[in-house]
């Protein structure tokens, strides 16, 4: 009777599940994790305003998808402006303002609240600090910028708009009016 040489085909399956893709220690090279310390925020931010900025209703009807431009706002327009952790945030046109859901809404103002959806829609823009790369910054725009909710500012770079409606800015600077 021939004997068939189990464990040394049991040693040689069980090979592979024992040496794995590599330990923990020898792993590839990944990208570094953004934190507030390894980005300068300065370099983002210009000097002198804009002269040709146009605010949030004007660039949602007349900007082209791709095209260069130069917006005018304030940060805010929801309950919470900000993406967490990003450098991005809504900009309201700076003819608008925004009161307390269910406050009375007067001319130039928009609530908080369902019913005025539609409106806050037409009058913001999402704005997204974007690297060399066209990559959105993973440090949070308020540490990296300095940025507080209603700051009025101009930021520069590419619209983009979808057939849907969705406009959002590839901002590559900004200037915080103070």
């Amino acid at each position: 009777m021939k004997q068939f040489p189990f464990v040394p085909l049991l040693i040689l399956l069980s090979l592979p599940l024992a040496i794995g893709c590599g330990s923990a220690g020898e792993s590839t090279a990944t990208a570094p994790i953004a934190t507030p310390v390894s980005i300068d925020g300065s370099k983002f931010l210009l000097a002198e305003e804009p002269e040709d900025a146009v605010g949030v209703i004007e660039a949602r009807e007349s900007s082209e998808d791709g095209k260069s431009l130069a917006l005018v706002g304030r940060i805010g327009g929801s309950t919470n402006p900000w993406i967490e952790g990003r450098a991005a945030f809504m900009l309201l046109d700076a003819s608008m303002s925004v009161v307390a859901e269910g406050e009375d809404c007067e001319d130039g103002e928009i609530c908080t609240g369902d019913c005025c959806a539609t409106e806050r829609l037409e009058c913001t823009a999402l704005v997204k600090l974007v690297d060399a790369e066209g990559k959105l910054v993973s440090v949070d725009s308020r540490e990296l910028l300095g940025l507080k909710e209603s700051d009025l500012i101009v930021v520069k770079g590419q619209a983009k708009k979808d057939e849907s409606g969705n406009f959002v800015m590839l901002a590559k600077s900004i200037y915080i009016r103070r």
